[in-house]
């Protein structure tokens, strides 16, 4: 089965729906050429149409969807959905939005699977996958079902998709929630991004829970201004109704904006280490290989031992218990689960090797692609770290342009060097990119080296690292490909630098 041939993930199976019942359901301000007519699936990508079809004439950044309708009726749909009238022989259901459209068509489609699973929604700028993985972890170990929607991959009847989007469209959402619902799952964790709320992709969505992280600079290439990035997290607690539960995060002072949302009869759970926090987090003590710490609950208190590096883990492991218990998981459930779980991919992953008889390099891949991320991810690894911290790093083409001099600063202020390269350049000039960062190593004592070449990045940090050094390869973490102007090609920092490591062990690496 591929992705290609099904858009929802999933085969047509649902049952004609009359186009008819959609009309209803949408009530579009205008009808042309109208007859009844049965459909088979939805879709908003004219080369994923197949016969029966729905499509939604979408108007996005750079294309608009009207200019594809006539190649999805000719691929087989059967009407369409468009914000303006449009010729030809099919019918059209003229809107007000047709995004607002595919979703509430899809949540009927699907037949509103969310109201048969508990759904908890995390957004924030950091922390959402690890969260989401460490909630998954929580509920398996109550004996749920569970079905993941994340930045790594969409996860749920023994099936795995690697994710294009943090959050899927509209009718991937539904369609992955109602096979989820078919196959007995009692629950679904989705990581929920700013831009699939601006964009209505989680509207219909009846979430049970949702989770606050945390709120620091990034995406305002797409938001403009901090204020509309947060008031875009926000719209994921207005949405909550009476009975569900929103956990947010006492140490971040954007949680009072999410907090201001929530509905009369929304229930609140605070996370954090403030002592006015319901989950807290008391007598933190990092290690090289995990954190110990006192999680206090409401019923009680138990001495934790994490197997994930980092402060900012200890708050990720929080939100995460917070939200299990928000849906019933026993406390004691919830603190074995937690010290059971491992690292996410791509999450301050170790990729070790000896390197000389006086010691290792410890060397890390991480997914922090923002200032704030990579300020507590370097002050971690150099607070537990012997030697010095060597970073390997990067910004994104066509993103936001203000952040790639705070990111510049955040990993000089912890590290001793600095190797500045390409992430995904996508349409930019790479160098033109590291011309951007330069301001923030401005008065530093951080030795910095620019290559643009990231692989040979890599290996410049492994050949200068010396034993009890630690490396970090920060950006992509998980990800396995790089993006430039006109091609994709295969690219994963974990492998760079575990060849580098053993290269460097074999004697092949020299200064």
């Amino acid at each position: 089965m591929s992705e290609l041939a099904y858009p929802s993930g999933l085969p047509s199976g649902q049952g004609y729906v009359r186009l008819r019942e959609l009309r209803d359901c949408l009530q579009p301000r205008e009808v042309l050429r109208w007859r009844d007519l049965a459909v088979d699936g939805l879709a908003f990508h004219s080369a994923e149409v197949r016969a029966g079809n729905l499509f939604f004439a979408i108007r996005g950044s750079k294309n608009d969807g009207i200019g594809y309708a006539q190649q999805a009726v000719a691929r087989g749909a059967v009407a369409i959905v468009a914000e303006e009238p449009i010729p030809g022989t099919v019918p059209v259901l003229v809107v007000e939005n047709a995004r607002i459209a595919l979703a509430d068509a899809a949540r009927y489609y699907y037949r509103d699977p969310s109201r048969a699973l508990s759904v908890v929604g995390i957004t924030g700028t950091n922390g959402k996958t690890t969260t989401a993985h460490l909630i998954r972890a929580c509920l398996q170990a109550d004996r749920r079902q569970v079905g993941l929607l994340g930045t790594i991959a969409y996860e749920f009847g023994g099936r795995r998709i690697p994710a294009a989007n943090t959050t899927p469209d509209p009718v991937r959402i539904h369609g992955y929630l109602r096979e989820m619902a078919d196959r007995f799952a009692s629950a679904c964790v989705m990581e929920v991004s700013s831009h699939s709320l601006d964009q209505d992709r989680v509207r219909g969505v009846s979430f049970a829970t949702a989770v606050f992280t945390n709120l620091t600079q990034d995406h305002l290439d797409y938001h403009h201004t901090m204020a509309a990035y947060r008031q875009a997290k926000a719209r994921l607690f207005a949405g909550l109704r009476p009975g569900s539960t929103a956990v947010l995060n006492r140490d971040d002072a954007a949680s009072v904006a999410m907090a201001d949302e929530l509905a009369t009869g929304v229930r609140t759970l605070w996370y954090g280490q403030s002592p006015d926090a319901d989950i807290r987090a008391e007598n933190v003590r990092p290690g090289p290989d995990g954190t110990r710490f006192t999680m206090v609950m409401p019923n009680g208190r138990v001495e934790m031992f994490l197997r994930l590096v980092g402060r900012h883990n200890v708050e990720n492991a929080l939100a995460a218990a917070a939200a299990a218990l928000s849906l019933g998981a026993s406390e004691l459930t919830v603190a074995s689960a937690l010290e059971d779980a491992r690292a996410v991919p791509g999450r301050l992953e170790l990729v070790e090797a000896p390197i000389g008889r006086g010691g290792r390099v410890r060397a890390f891949v991480d997914y922090a692609h923002t200032p704030d991320a990579l300020d507590k991810v370097c002050r971690t690894l150099a607070e537990l770290g012997e030697g010095r911290l060597h970073v390997v790093f990067g910004c994104g083409g066509d993103r936001d342009r203000g952040k790639r001099a705070p990111m510049a600063a955040a990993v000089a202020k912890y590290a001793q060097f600095a190797y500045v390269t390409s992430d995904n350049p996508r349409s930019e000039d790479p160098e033109a990119i590291l011309d951007d960062m330069e301001p923030g190593f401005a008065g530093t004592g951080c030795e910095r080296v620019r290559i643009v070449d990231r692989a040979e990045a890599i290996r410049r940090a492994v050949t200068a690292a010396q034993p009890g050094d630690t490396l970090l390869v920060a950006g992509k973490g998980h990800e396995t490909y790089q993006v430039f102007k006109d091609s994709v090609v295969p690219f994963d920092d974990r492998l760079e630098a575990a060849r580098a490591l053993a290269a460097k062990e074999a004697g092949w690496l020299h200064r």
